[in-house]
């Protein structure tokens, strides 16, 4: 590798908005490999390294969705609050108008984020486990944006009102089809089932998961897919196609 390919620690650090600390875990764990001119010299970073981690917003969220600790993530993804969010999300619809194709879908699908994201902060709102706070990343050139975040979930949410509900699986299935008395869940409820409608009639899909079950909808069909997932997460995570 060439040496104009490389960057310092200090420089990689201030590109990603993590600590060092941070990258120094994420070189002995493997998830970001550093290189040393010299056995035990500073670590110097790929700049192609980096560019490919940024991009890859579904497996930056998920590690930290899984995480059983909080773990740092960069800063052009956090939102600590909704003023923050929404900020960004109207980055994200700016950039989206641009593209000529999506004129008549942009409104829908900065809508579904919007109400994802929103739902993160005013059903997590004084009760974060640890991390308060919302991952926020998109690629509009892929079509895709994920949110996640290490909130309560959905079956917390709803087992204020729905106290026998007692699994993810249910949970999701009730968030997604079905009105609840109680106004906080009952808008985390309707929102969500706002999310299926619109997905049902436009080409935009989602997986979107809580604890131990992922929930599938494929573009335009209203069908609900739930399935066992691989890991157990803190919270939400959700991935939108269009």
């Amino acid at each position: 590798m060439e040496k104009e390919d490389l960057i310092t620690i200090g420089e990689a650090a201030s590109r990603l908005g993590v600590s060092l600390n941070t990258l120094r875990r994420w070189d002995e764990s493997g998830k970001l490999p550093a290189t040393r001119k010299s056995p035990g010299g500073d670590r110097y970073y790929s700049e192609k390294d980096l560019d490919i981690l940024i991009h890859d917003e579904f497996k930056l969220a998920y590690e930290w969705a899984v995480s059983d600790t909080s773990t740092e993530i960069p800063e052009m993804f956090y939102c600590p609050n909704s003023a923050i969010f929404q900020g960004r999300l109207m980055k994200m619809q700016a950039l989206i108008t641009k593209m000529p194709d999506l004129q008549e879908l942009f409104s829908l699908v900065v809508a579904v984020t919007g109400e994802i994201g929103n739902n993160s902060f005013d059903h997590n709102l004084g009760n974060w486990p640890d991390v308060a706070g919302v991952f926020f990343g998109y690629n509009v050139e892929n079509r895709s944006i994920v949110l996640a975040d290490r909130g309560l979930g959905i079956l917390k949410t709803l087992q204020r009102v729905r106290p026998q509900l007692d699994n993810h699986k249910d949970a999701l299935q009730v968030a997604f089809t079905e009105i609840i008395s109680g106004r906080s869940p009952e808008e985390r409820g309707n929102g969500l089932k706002f999310v299926r409608n619109v997905v049902a009639a436009n080409p935009i899909s989602l997986v979107f998961q809580s604890g131990d079950y992922q929930l599938e909808i494929e573009k335009e069909t209203s069908n609900l897919d739930i399935k066992r997932a691989d890991k157990l997460i803190r919270g939400c995570i959700a991935l939108i196609k269009f």
